[in-house]
């Protein structure tokens, strides 16, 4: 029974993601199973002892002190889910014990199951734009397609963070990319054209990144992204041009964003010096977006070391109402570089740059000795997704939030796997 356990419990590397269209709370349970498991199971003492490992005890080491010291008697709800962060620790490592495992036992049908559901929510999000409601009869929510997440605008958001997690199954079981270059083709397809039908702006920007960065580095995808692209780029000019489907994700992805950066009221003159045109002003992102950052660097500039304490930046907004004399309130900074530096300070900071160094040191070292082998390629598909889910430069979740902590904490889970099979030999 035991060993019968073991050999299938690999299908929780795929049922995990999976679970979050059926909902967090479902995604939570598998979390903890896969956390009971690994707890049973395991043997290896010495995963204890790992740098990387130890790294990330000792950032959440320091989320659960500094919540602890912070937040202790000020808001109990906001300290008891820093303090739980500790289990994604253990939950990353019980995706490395997981994946070893896949590896003892590859099982295909998992993952041919894993893209089935995939392919299904694609299809749904695709009928919800062209006819106004999905199959299930959920209809589309303040112009964004959001097809079986109802009134949660995630789609986007989920199917970004899942692709180099997809792409990591695709090198790990060696899947024969030019037998498969047709289907791989038109899936991407579909994949890229519900993520812009999705109207996130966050989440359409990470996916020109992600394909920049496959583009750039693997050259066995290049002709299957290329079709993508095109049938993208097709499918984004028909449907803004002859005004079809049921949204208008084009205008909430570019002349939104224009006007509300100030991009569109630079004045076309042609005469006008390019020096005034730099000069103008620009905002950061929009008015909320910039007004969330300067709240941000004002609670960081109180207590630039530890910073306001995890989720602090929402329990000021609470403590003032949601109003407060500088910026503007919302429940997290909208980025996750300034609610690192807001909220965790200058040795939170740190954690960042040390664990950012090390994740683009060992790419691109292992980019310029040229490895491209199978194991090689689904190490940078992971590298991608931490770059995808920790991106600093444009707006993002709230970094405490349990959604995005599990889908980032698998892709470490799955990183520390890749560094065993490509760094430790």
């Amino acid at each position: 029974m035991k060993y019968l356990i073991k050999r299938n419990l690999n299908i929780l590397l795929f049922l995990i993601p999976l679970s979050f269209i059926a909902g967090v709370a479902v995604t939570e349970f598998f979390v903890f199973l896969s956390i009971i498991f690994f707890v049973i199971f395991n043997r290896d003492k010495t995963l204890i002892f790992n740098p990387k490992i130890i790294f990330l005890l000792l950032f959440s080491l320091y989320i659960l002190l500094n919540s602890y010291f912070q937040i202790t008697g000020r808001s109990e709800d906001l300290l008891l889910s820093s303090l739980s962060h500790f289990r994604f620790v253990i939950f990353a490592i019980s995706i490395f014990y997981i994946s070893e495992l896949l590896n003892d036992h590859k099982n295909k049908k998992y993952f041919l199951m894993f893209i089935f559901f995939l392919l299904i929510l694609i299809l749904d999000s695709i009928f919800q734009f062209v006819n106004g409601s999905n199959f299930l009869g959920y209809e589309i929510i303040r112009g964004r397609v959001s097809s079986f997440f109802k009134e949660e605008l995630v789609l986007g958001s989920f199917l970004i963070r899942l692709l180099p997690i997809f792409f990591w199954f695709i090198y790990f079981f060696k899947f024969d990319l030019k037998k498969n270059e047709y289907y791989l083709a038109i899936f991407l397809s579909l994949y890229f054209i519900s993520i812009y039908i999705s109207a996130g702006r966050t989440s359409f920007f990470l996916c020109i990144v992600l394909i920049i960065l496959f583009f750039l580095i693997i050259k066995n995808i290049r002709r299957i992204l290329s079709f993508s692209i095109l049938t993208l780029l097709i499918f984004i000019l028909c449907t803004s041009y002859f005004k079809l489907g049921a949204s208008d994700p084009g205008h909430r992805m570019f002349i939104k964003t224009f006007k509300q950066m100030d991009i569109s009221n630079v004045k076309e003159d042609k005469s006008e010096n390019i020096n005034n045109i730099f000069s103008k002003k620009f905002k950061i992102y929009s008015d909320d977006h910039e007004g969330h950052i300067k709240l941000a660097l004002k609670l960081f500039s109180e207590n630039k070391i530890f910073g306001v304490g995890p989720k602090g930046f929402r329990y000021y907004c609470r403590g003032v109402n949601f109003d407060p004399d500088v910026g503007i309130c919302s429940t997290h900074p909208h980025n996750i570089l300034i609610q690192i530096i807001s909220e965790l300070g200058l040795i939170g900071l740190l954690f960042y740059i040390v664990a950012a160094i090390y994740v683009l040191y060992n790419f691109f070292r292992s980019i310029f000795n040229k490895n491209f082998t199978s194991e090689f390629l689904a190490f940078y598909s992971v590298t991608i997704g931490l770059i995808v889910n920790l991106f600093p430069l444009i707006p993002g979740g709230n970094f405490f939030n349990n959604w995005i902590s599990i889908i980032l904490y698998y892709n470490i889970g799955l990183y520390l796997y890749s560094c065993k099979k490509c760094l430790q030999k």
